[in-house]
């Protein structure tokens, strides 16, 4: 189980995220954020290679939604990964790939996006959203 939370406040512009999860030391390879320029949030079967990767994807000018999209387009095994970005601007983009692990889930909104697998419920992103 795991679930993650990405925020940006819209008066400060600074960046936050938390993830709590089954599997030890998992911020390590999920948690990643870059001041002035976003956050990327990996999990499920974690690829600790695409947090820096969108990041610098975001420093050079790419949105949330194309730096999802050229990460979903570029990774091998996508369809295992849970990915949630936050771009300078607020805009948020997620992806759950269709090999995601139990119940799984994702909501969003501007400057706020939160995801889960292996949940007991597929609310729970949406009730932590709220």
């Amino acid at each position: 189980m795991t679930f993650s939370i990405i925020a940006r406040c819209p008066r400060t512009g600074q960046f936050g995220m938390a993830v709590s999860s089954s599997s030890p030391a998992v911020a390590s390879r999920c948690a990643f954020a870059r001041a002035g320029v976003g956050v990327v949030a990996t999990q499920n079967i974690t690829d600790p290679s695409l947090g820096p990767k969108g990041l610098e994807l975001m420093a050079r000018g790419a949105s949330a939604e194309l730096c999802l999209q050229t990460l979903i387009e570029q990774t091998p095994y996508a369809s295992y990964r849970q990915l949630s970005v936050i771009d300078c601007h607020g805009q948020t983009a997620q992806w759950s790939g269709s090999a995601t692990l139990g119940i799984h889930a994702m909501a969003k909104d501007v400057n706020v996006a939160c995801a889960g697998n292996m949940l007991a419920d597929a609310s729970i992103p949406r009730i932590m959203l709220d």
